[in-house]
């Protein structure tokens, strides 16, 4: 019977995923937000949404493309402003260091400017997040199932790297007023390396 987060590795497409070394990183040229290091010592899948895998129509002899919204949003308008926004990565992650009965789902946005519109790209992320694992449990039979832990974080060269061992102590996370209240966000430094284990708190 598989874990929770080996259920998703087996239902999500290999082009969207990485599994090895985490590396978070902007594609657009005119980014000034550098990649981000994340060293884990248990599990994680990388799931990159907006991942291009080309465009094109997984069947055999379609000729089809796709953009990611259109990927990723098949039933909705495009032209309703922030409904096809979307963080740049999820990780579903389970630490060795943290009690194996709890999954935690890192939503991650990588802002050069304007870090304040993060905001709609993690709650769509989180929504996202949630359908998969919904369908993970549906698709395989999960027991135990673990209670799952959301948290979003935004990378931004606005930000610094925090002082002493971040493998010794937990972020310290921000809390939503009017929004999603299980899913509390902190703001760090992009261009960094982090322990992925400070983020699961």
């Amino acid at each position: 019977m598989p874990t929770l987060l080996q259920a998703v590795g087996q239902i999500l497409r290999p082009g969207l995923v990485q599994r090895g070394p985490i590396r978070l990183e902007e594609t657009a040229p005119d980014s000034t937000c550098d990649a981000i290091t994340l060293h884990k010592s248990g599990q994680a899948f990388v799931l990159k949404p907006d991942q291009s895998a080309g465009g094109i129509c997984p069947r055999p002899g379609c000729a089809l493309t796709l953009n990611a919204p259109d990927r990723l949003f098949p039933l909705f308008r495009l032209d309703v402003a922030g409904l096809s926004a979307m963080c740049d990565y999820i990780l579903f992650c389970q630490e060795t260091t943290k009690d194996d009965s709890r999954l935690f789902v890192l939503l991650c946005e990588l802002k050069s400017e304007n870090v304040g519109g993060s905001r709609r790209q993690l709650e769509n992320g989180r929504l996202l997040a949630d359908y998969i694992l919904a369908t993970a449990i549906h698709h395989h039979a999960v027991r135990p199932l673990p209670t799952v832990e959301r948290r979003g974080l935004v990378f931004s060269p606005k930000f610094n790297v925090p002082k002493g061992s971040l493998r010794k102590r937990r972020c310290s996370y921000l809390q939503i007023l009017d929004g999603f209240a299980d899913m509390p966000f902190a703001y760090y430094a992009s261009g960094a390396e982090y322990p992925l284990e400070h983020f699961c708190a």
